[in-house]
Order: structure tokens, then C-alpha cells, then sequence
């Protein structure tokens, strides 16, 4: 694993920086025990990964930036102006090709110089932006920073204002400044290499600029392999399946059964990983797509042709806190013209009160609820009842997993490929462990099921067993 196990005497951490949450886990050596890093959300020990930065500066992450959000822009009307970048595009009109008789000589006396001044539509009234699933974006070449308000940030910064929470509540902990952290990364950010450099040298320096000096990475689900193995003097093959918000990936390891954590970390060996960036965000995307899009309009018709309705609108809806960004008095205006003239007038009103009122996250957490209700239930229902809204959509274990074939496909694969790279069968691996949110799906467990024995299965801390395992090896990098 490429760690030096001399043992540090101090307080170690480990940080499982997630696209949709993050954890932190604190060990002394005897035992590993997660922070609390959120009070206002309803599992304190997560802290949702978003930043909310506001007009005046003020920034917000965690739960408290969510809500924020919702309560600035519910009913809030976007104002935008178009604003004269300063930027003028020259060029040239004059005699033009004829396409059906060939080309007609362009003559110079007849050319006339022009220029076209750029200009740009910019919203003019937000209170504040609201940032989410930074680390999926941390591999994005282009996406270099974004301007807030005047002030140029770019993504290391936005993803500082996360890990700056976290290390606060580390260091109060430890009642010293802790300088040393190990942080999990996924098996791949992105299925390609240069992405994937990109972002592992992004998060280290968010990482850098939060106060850590001393920052190792190692494979988010080694973490939860670690935390389950050190304890347990025996040899032993585990496969840990790590499903979080973005990410499904998949580690092969083989523990020794010698005394001590040391000797048993020291002998631990990596012998297979793969990973697709496909996970519970995509799922709940998919969700919304099949049973959530036919209430607000999306197989609805408009105007004398029976057009169907613009495809941008509903990408917002999964893009929800970009959803306030549609309430302008263009937009809605066409809305109220195309309920008009619509076969499914109600289904469109219902889009515009989502857009109006700003119901795009409360909407995508009753999404989430319901998937996992499907955990313990056969059958469950997307509720939403709202002024001009109503939503009540029965969703079956059976239709879910038809649903998310496709992505059960990509996770077969990335079983099979980390079969192959640590040359093993699955006959041959002694336990399954499972964690992240998504691992509970009951379609992701028949297949683990399946192919592994049920016997062999086994579900780790869903959230937290990452950041636990990673703190024990903190405590030897």
C-alpha cells in the first residue's frame, strides 16, 4: 500500500471528501470514532457536500447551504439584463457567392466594413449560486473556476470551503491544529487517465488551502477493506463494493493473520480494483426521467402543430439548482401560452409552479426517499403535493430495477474486471462487504447475491465505514 507503518503518536484522521456527502474519522491508535460535522442535518456525522456563496459575500456549506437556497429563491422572479461586454467583432460585407449559378468575384469597392459589439444576458438579482457534486467536477479540464459576484473562484477554492468545515471540527477534536490527513479517492474520478491526474491534484490542493499540509490519498473502498479487516487475525480475501454518489468501485484485497494492526496493515496486499462513474445521483436522475417527467408535461403537446415541449426545460428540473434560472417573465409568459393551446394543460401548469416556487430540491428528495424506501419495501410512492402540483406515483421494485438495467450492466463489468486484475474467481474470495447509500439497493445486492453466495455478503457502516478505515491508516502514513 505504500505506507510507512512507524506509528505517529498523535490524533490521525481520515477524510472521505463524497460527491453527495462527506464523513471525517478520528483514531488514537486503540480506536477510530467519526466526528459529528453537521448538526443541522439528520445524520450530524454527514456533512452534504455543498457550498452556498451568497451576494455578500457569506459562505454556507453543509445542509444550511441547501437550505438557504430554497428559502432565497422560492418565489423569486430572475431578472436579466443584457450587458455590453466591451468586445467588438469586425468584419467584412460584400459581394456574395451565388449558389446556384457559381461563384460571383467579390469587388473591393463594394465591401463595407461592420462591427458587431458582444453582449451578454446576465442575471442581475440572484441572492447567492449554489455549488454541488464539486468532486465529480474536479476532473473537468475546462472547468477551471467560475466568476461569483464580481470574485473569480476557481474549483480548488470551492472545494476548500467544504474540507475548511471539516478540518475545524478535527482540529477541536484533537484540541490542536491536525496537519495530516489521508484522504479516500475513488479507483478512477474519470475513465480517462489525464482527467483523472487533474483531479487527484485538485483535491490536494483544496486540500492544502483547507490547512492540511501532509495529504495521502488512498482508494475509498481500501478504506472500508481496512476497517473491517483489522480487527480480524486470520487470513483472508475481502472484496469491498463501494457505492456512493457518484461512483460505483470495486477493491480485491488479502489480509495476513499476524498480531497486531501494524503487522496485519503491513502485510495487506491491493490485488485488484476497477470503478465506473455510475451511482445514486445517476440513479435518482433516472427515477425522475421515467416517473417524474410525464407529470410535468414531457409527452405533452403544444400549438396548432403539436409540438412537444422543449427537451432544456426538463434537464433543468434534473439540473434543480439551476431551476430558478428558468423563472424569468420570458419563460413563464410561454408556459402560460403553451398551457393554452396544450393537451396536458395541468401537467403543464405543474412545471411552471415547480419553476415559480423553486421545488427542484425538495422534489429531488422525495426522489431519493423513495428509492430508499425500495431498500425495505416491495412497493413505495413519490409524493409531492404542492399549490398546482400533485404527484403521487406508485414505484415497484421490479419496474426500479428495469429502470436501472443498464447501469446494473456497467457494475457487473466492474466486478468482473477487478476479478480479473487480482486473478481471482469469485469462488475464491472469502467476504463481500458492502457500503455506500446505493449498496442497499435490493437489485445491487441480488447481483452480488448471485454471483458471490449471500452467505458471503456483508453491509459495513453505509456512510462512515470509508472515513473509519481511513483514519486507521492515518495512523501509520
Amino acid at each position: 500500500m505504500g505506507l510507512d507503518l512507524q506509528k505517529m503518536a498523535k490524533l490521525s484522521c481520515g477524510i472521505d471528501f463524497g460527491t453527495t456527502n462527506s464523513s471525517v474519522a478520528v483514531s488514537d491508535g486503540a480506536t477510530a470514532r467519526v466526528l459529528d460535522i453537521d448538526l443541522e442535518n439528520d445524520s450530524p456525522t454527514l456533512l452534504p457536500s455543498l457550498l452556498y456563496i451568497a451576494r455578500d459575500g457569506e459562505r454556507i456549506v453543509g445542509r444550511a447551504a441547501a437550505n438557504t437556497f430554497i428559502e432565497r429563491n422560492v418565489d423569486r422572479e430572475v431578472i436579466v439584463r443584457h450587458i455590453d461586454l466591451g468586445v467588438h467583432i469586425e468584419g467584412y460585407v460584400g459581394g456574395e457567392g451565388d449558389n446556384t449559378y457559381g461563384s460571383v468575384p467579390r469587388k473591393e469597392g463594394l465591401d463595407v466594413h461592420e462591427a458587431v459589439t458582444a453582449r451578454a444576458l446576465v442575471e442581475v438579482n440572484s441572492p447567492g449560486r449554489l455549488f454541488q457534486s464539486l468532486k465529480t467536477s474536479l476532473r473537468l479540464k475546462e472547468f477551471r473556476g467560475t466568476e461569483v459576484f464580481g470574485t473569480h473562484y476557481q474549483i480548488e477554492e470551492l472545494t476548500a470551503e467544504i474540507l475548511r468545515r471539516i478540518k475545524a471540527a478535527v482540529d477541536e477534536e484533537a484540541g490542536e491544529p491536525i496537519d495530516s490527513a489521508v484522504f479516500g479517492r475513488p479507483v478512477h474520478f474519470s475513465t480517462r487517465e489525464d482527467e483523472d491526474i487533474v483531479a487527484e491534484r485538485r483535491l490536494k490542493t483544496a486540500a492544502h488551502l483547507a490547512g492540511f499540509k501532509n495529504v495521502t490519498f488512498l482508494y475509498e473502498p481500501v478504506g472500508a477493506c481496512v476497517e473491517y479487516a483489522i480487527s480480524r487475525e486470520y487470513t483472508q480475501r475481502l472484496m469491498v463494493v463501494d457505492i456512493g454518489g457518484g461512483t460505483f468501485d470495486v477493491c480485491i484485497m488479502e489480509f495476513g493473520g499476524s498480531h497486531g494492526r501494524a503487522s496485519r496493515l503491513a502485510e495487506s496486499r491491493i490485488l485488484g480494483v476497477a470503478g465506473v462513474p455510475v451511482a445514486g445521483d445517476a440513479i435518482d436522475r433516472e427515477i425522475t426521467r421515467e416517473k417524474i417527467f410525464p407529470c410535468f408535461g414531457s409527452q405533452a403537446r403544444y400549438g396548432p402543430a403539436m409540438l412537444p415541449l422543449p427537451q432544456f426545460l426538463f434537464n433543468t428540473v434534473l439540473d434543480w439548482q439551476n431551476l430558478y434560472k428558468l423563472n424569468t417573465e420570458e419563460t413563464i409568459n410561454w408556459l402560460i401560452a403553451a398551457q393554452v393551446s396544450s393537451d396536458q394543460p395541468k401537467a403543464i401548469r405543474a412545471l411552471r409552479a415547480l419553476i415559480q416556487r423553486n421545488y427542484g430540491y425538495p422534489l429531488a428528495r422525495e426522489v431519493e426517499t423513495a428509492k430508499k424506501a425500495l431498500s425495505t419495501e416491495l412497493e413505495t410512492a413519490i409524493e409531492f403535493c404542492e399549490p398546482d402540483i400533485e404527484i403521487n406515483e406508485r414505484l415497484e421494485r421490479s419496474e426500479f430495477k428495469h429502470i436501472i438495467e443498464h447501469m446494473l450492466e456497467k457494475m457487473m463489468k466492474a466486478l468482473e474486471d477487478a476479478e480479473k486484475a487480482a486473478g481471482l474467481g469469485p469462488e475464491e474470495i472469502d467476504r463481500v462487504l458492502t457500503t455506500g447509500g446505493t449498496s442497499l439497493i435490493p437489485a445491487v445486492r441480488e447481483m452480488l447475491t448471485d454471483r458471490y453466495g449471500r452467505e458471503k455478503l456483508e453491509q459495513r457502516d453505509t456512510f462512515t465505514s470509508v472515513a473509519t478505515g481511513l483514519a486507521i491508516v492515518a495512523q501509520y502514513a
